[in-house]
């Protein structure tokens, strides 16, 4: 019976480390181990050496939920990510840019992924203000994004990135691309390539981005004098398989497109899985750039998401540096990257 209860008490969690161990140990105060531990000034190299060493030789973890709720603003050192759909491929260089920098600044990163469900982004976000992020970085899903401004006002900084706030434009911070002239520019291409029945693969038009990118293919076929057909316009897609089916109807018109705008990556590659293409392939200009455009000649207007992300987190910190600054909108441009068949 007593040998049982040993190996009980053996088992059990031990305590963690804690701020006092470290004190007791190195003989300083505990106010200066926290100091020295943080990366706060004034402590003494030697001491900060001294103190970091029997913190890593304790297994010390030091808490930021507690800390957070010590200080005044009572946030912690992470940043909040909410995206678009992590199936999406566009999303990883994003999230990469904003790891970099969150890296740089000490913080970490807690993603999520919206899953393409305006409920399911909301949700994630009031979770993350439940855990009292410093900051939110959002590829926005849903329309009414109103209560964002009330949480800005508590002090959390938050970021746009791929789209502008919905009805908050000029209101919080935002990070774009040049959505409207790169699909302009791109679409005008085709056209100089003597295409006049030029199909339209396109997102919901939910956010500002699938929006813009309409507005430049229609703007490029009435500045070239070509009536918009909309046989060859299919919209609301959101995967491969939707985009290989819409392909499919797109070409079975009797005068079908002899070139397509996909207006994401991932239409892209759903069109390239149609049958038509395999058997007819066709000019193919894709919004975003992916694997494997180069392979099949698919010309892409490269929008740089690590850059977007990048740059999104930069402003991100810029706003926890100085909160009154007014709201500012940056500019990745896009860059049109020519290919053919």
């Amino acid at each position: 019976m007593s040998q049982a209860t040993d190996s009980s008490a053996d088992s059990s969690p031990r305590r963690r480390p804690r701020l006092q161990d470290i004190a007791a140990n190195t003989g300083v105060s505990i106010k200066t181990v926290s100091r020295a531990i943080r990366g706060e000034s004034p402590v003494a190299e030697s001491t900060r050496a001294k103190v970091l060493a029997e913190a890593n030789r304790l297994g010390f973890q030091l808490n930021d939920i507690a800390a957070g709720l010590r200080r005044k603003d009572q946030t912690m050192t992470t940043v909040g990510v909410t995206l678009g759909d992590f199936t999406n491929p566009f999303f990883a260089p994003m999230l990469r840019g904003i790891h970099s920098v969150a890296a740089e600044h000490g913080h970490l990163v807690l993603s999520a992924d919206a899953q393409n469900d305006a409920e399911l982004e909301h949700r994630a976000i009031r979770s993350f203000f439940a855990h009292r992020i410093a900051g939110l970085i959002i590829a926005p899903i849903g329309q009414d994004l109103r209560y964002l401004s009330e949480e800005a006002s508590f002090g959390v900084a938050i970021v746009f990135v791929d789209s502008p706030p919905p009805g908050l434009d000029g209101l919080l911070d935002s990070v774009t691309t040049t959505n409207e002239e790169s699909t302009f520019e791109g679409v005008s291409m085709l056209i100089r390539r003597g295409h006049r029945r030029i199909g339209y693969l396109g997102h919901p038009r939910s956010g500002s981005g699938a929006l813009e990118r309409w507005n430049g293919y229609q703007r490029a076929l009435r500045s070239a004098g070509i009536s918009i057909d909309q046989r060859l316009v299919r919209d609301g897609l959101l995967t491969e398989e939707d985009a290989r089916l819409a392909a499919e109807s797109l070409f079975a018109q009797p005068d079908p497109a002899t070139a397509v705008f996909t207006d994401n990556n991932r239409l892209g590659t759903g069109l390239l899985l149609s049958d038509h293409f395999e058997h007819h392939p066709v000019d193919v200009l894709s919004f975003d750039d992916f694997p494997l455009a180069p392979r099949f000649g698919v010309s892409v207007i490269d929008s740089h998401p690590y850059e977007v992300g990048r740059v999104g987190a930069e402003l991100l910190f810029d706003r926890l540096a100085d909160r009154d600054r007014p709201a500012q909108r940056a500019v990745v441009p896009a860059k049109l990257v020519e290919r053919r068949l």
